[in-house]
């Protein structure tokens, strides 16, 4: 049975304030694992997004993980892995800046309440390979390749980790939890449970704009990457496209957004702008675990409807699920994590997790 809840934001707004502690930074081991997978992607050269998937893909390439450890020990918790997973133009930093992370960084927050992590820069980002950005760095193997280091990780088998975990839990942001609704919906038994975060399986409207080739907008950082790797061409478009209105998020952190943005494939840009009718996303019939889906109110990626009322029509998509619910943060975007109500989003995650056993 599907389960369809909003959760108490009132209630829980009046327990929303920026943090007046210190988290301890987690010990945390950093690897660069070589990881094979194998999928079939869509064919892109006409330059729309067809139908069907007809074109396999296969190969090995190294993805950089940050495994940490947690700070407090709660029992039971410590064998429960969130696997942490950013969206485009970002990479690990997203789940773990260093911008005022008692704030902001969920690896910390998890940290404090007895969650080990496993973050990273996904296939195409940071300091992971950068096969080709259209024919290899699509919504199959992405998913294809994310199942493969979430099966290393369950095992015990990436750096500091040193024991196999009994749960695992995804936790995705934007494109990275279409990576993950793309692991639930074809390895249906890899994760435990999904946290989806800045989604929906149809897009609103993002805005129009353009997103050029990061070797031009910073020659700098990205001027050895093929034209095929994008991201947002400056600070005004960031903050139009991620985050809610002025007076929702502190200036300071959308300029060290801006300054330490990262790429995009143009070949998982097409599942944004290329797709019939705005959806972006297929069902999981077979997940049998629990599915939570969180957006900003003034999300304009996921909120097809007033402060995202759509969110509470998608359990369907998850029709053998242990439970389906959704929660909608106010004062926020799509970049939750970077909004003054990131606390407010991260004891949200708290309860539901708590709620359900992990």
């Amino acid at each position: 049975m599907v389960l369809l809840k909003v959760l108490p934001i009132a209630s829980l707004l009046a327990l929303f304030s920026r943090p007046a502690h210190t988290f301890l930074a987690p010990h945390c081991t950093e690897s660069l694992v070589s990881v094979t997978a194998s999928a079939t992607n869509f064919d892109l050269s006409s330059g729309s997004l067809p139908d069907v998937a007809t074109v396999p893909v296969n190969g090995t390439f190294k993805v950089k993980l940050r495994f940490c450890e947690p700070t407090v020990h709660i029992r039971g918790r410590a064998d429960t892995l969130q696997v942490v997973v950013h969206g485009l133009t970002y990479g690990r930093l997203y789940m773990d800046p260093d911008f005022e992370p008692d704030t902001y960084s969920w690896v910390r927050w998890a940290a404090a309440h007895g969650y080990p992590t496993l973050n990273m820069d996904r296939l195409g980002y940071g300091e992971s390979d950068h096969p080709d950005p259209i024919s290899i760095v699509q919504a199959p193997f992405d998913g294809a390749f994310m199942a493969q280091i979430i099966r290393l990780a369950r095992a015990g088998r990436v750096a500091g980790a040193h024991r196999p975990f009994k749960k695992v839990v995804y936790v995705g942001h934007s494109f990275g939890s279409r990576v993950g609704n793309q692991v639930i919906s074809t390895a249906p038994d890899v994760v435990d449970a999904a946290i989806l975060t800045g989604y929906g399986h149809k897009i609103g409207n993002p805005g129009t704009a353009v997103y050029p080739p990061a070797n031009e907008v910073d020659p700098a950082r990205f001027g050895d990457l093929p034209s095929g790797y994008i991201t947002s061409p400056d600070i005004q478009s960031r903050a139009a496209g991620f985050y809610g209105p002025e007076g929702t998020y502190d200036p300071a952190i959308l300029a060290w957004d801006e300054a330490h943005k990262d790429t995009a494939s143009a070949g998982e840009f097409a599942f944004l702008t290329q797709t019939k009718d705005g959806v972006v996303e297929v069902p999981a019939p077979n997940f049998k675990g629990d599915v939570f889906k969180v957006s900003g109110d003034s999300d304009l990626f996921v909120c097809t409807e007033p402060k995202c009322a759509n969110l509470a029509k998608e359990g369907p998509n998850y029709p053998v699920a242990r439970s389906y619910e959704f929660a909608v943060i106010p004062n926020a975007g799509h970049c939750l994590n970077m909004h003054y109500t990131a606390p407010l989003f991260y004891k949200t995650l708290l309860d539901w997790l708590n709620r359900h056993g992990y």
